[in-house]
This record gives structure tokens, sequence and C-alpha cells, in this order.
């Protein structure tokens, strides 16, 4: 009953986000925890599902959920009691936000540790010896990035990397290419006009 507070909440979130709390609230309700301050425990998660990480085990994050109420009990009811809240349920961020702040620092310290089961995240990672292909950006350097591609396209020494998976997309390496000779094609034929002058 109570995780019909979170539903409209839940819709708002991308599909990753929805799902990750979606089973956070589907076994928070069936935790016998909730029983005592379900209204109170469902509040807070409502309010923070935006801004915390979900890549923390559900189930550490419903027991950090329930130290957090049991240490802010009073706090909490007199943000959810007062008649401000009403008008305006944002104010429940003056407590929770002391839970957020929480759950992220036990991420960080999770990925200090070498957690196994921390995400994979989006990294750019240098290999040594690095392609100057690994530190230009095609989109603000295209020329530099092309003459970088062809020196990686003639090199024949020893791939180091680990896969071929690393290497540049070959389709976006042609288009640069090919983007690189149109302004070169259209150099020389200015140059040829001014030359007819």
């Amino acid at each position: 009953m109570h995780k019909k507070m979170i539903e409209g909440a839940l819709r708002q979130l991308s599909t990753d986000r929805a799902n990750y709390f979606g089973d956070v609230a589907n076994t928070l309700e069936k935790d016998a925890r909730t029983e005592a301050d379900a209204n109170m425990a469902f509040s807070v998660l409502r309010d923070v599902m935006i801004d915390l990480p979900i890549y923390i085990d559900k189930s550490d994050l419903i027991d950090m959920l329930f130290d957090f109420i049991d240490k802010n009990h009073s706090g909490l009811r007199n943000v959810m009691y007062s008649p401000s809240f009403v008008h305006d349920p944002s104010i429940m961020r003056t407590v929770t936000g002391l839970f957020v702040h929480d759950v992220v620092n036990k991420t960080l310290e999770m990925a200090e540790a070498g957690d196994p089961d921390s995400p994979e995240l989006s990294v750019h990672k240098l290999t040594w010896p690095y392609r100057e292909t690994d530190v230009i950006d095609p989109d603000d350097e295209p020329e530099e990035w092309a003459a970088a591609v062809t020196k990686a396209d003639n090199w024949d020494g020893v791939d180091r990397r680990a896969s071929g998976v690393a290497r540049i997309d070959d389709v976006a390496a042609e288009n640069v290419r090919e983007n690189v000779l149109d302004k070169e094609r259209i150099r020389e034929k200015i140059k040829d006009m001014k030359k007819q002058k």
C-alpha cells in the first residue's frame, strides 16, 4: 500500500533508476521493520530517489535507510507534520539531504576500496605506449586527428593493447579523413580560382 506513495516519482525516473528503486520499494514493503514507520520510510525514499547512486546493494541501502530513520526520527517527524510540508514538500530535503550525503560517502568508500561490485563507469583510459588518437579530440582538432589516424594506420609495430576493441572506430576515422580531404579539395579550388583571376 505504501509503495503507491512513490509510484508517481518512479515514473519520472530513467528506466535503470526506476527499476532499481522499484525493486527497493518492493523489498522495503516486505521488510518487517517497515511496519513501525512505513509512511516515513517511503517518504524519505521518494524524496531521495532522484539523487542516490543506484549501484549500492539494495539490502544495504534499505539498512542504511532504517539506520537514518532511527537516528533522525524526530527531525523527520517535525518536518512531515509541519504545516509548511503540506505546501512545500521540498523542505523534507533539509533532513533527507543527510541521508543522500551518507549514501554518497558509502559509495566513495566502496570505490576507494576497489569494490568489485561497483559499476563500470565510462572512463577515458590511456595506455602505454599511447597513441596520439587517444589524446586528440576529432571535433576540436580535425586536422591533427586525421594526421594521428594516418600515423596509427601506418604503424606496423606490435600492438600492446589487450584487444582490438580499444582501437578507433574505423567508420568514425574514415569520416574524419573524408572531411579533412574535402577541406583540402576546397582549399585547392580556392587557390585555382585565385590564380585564374
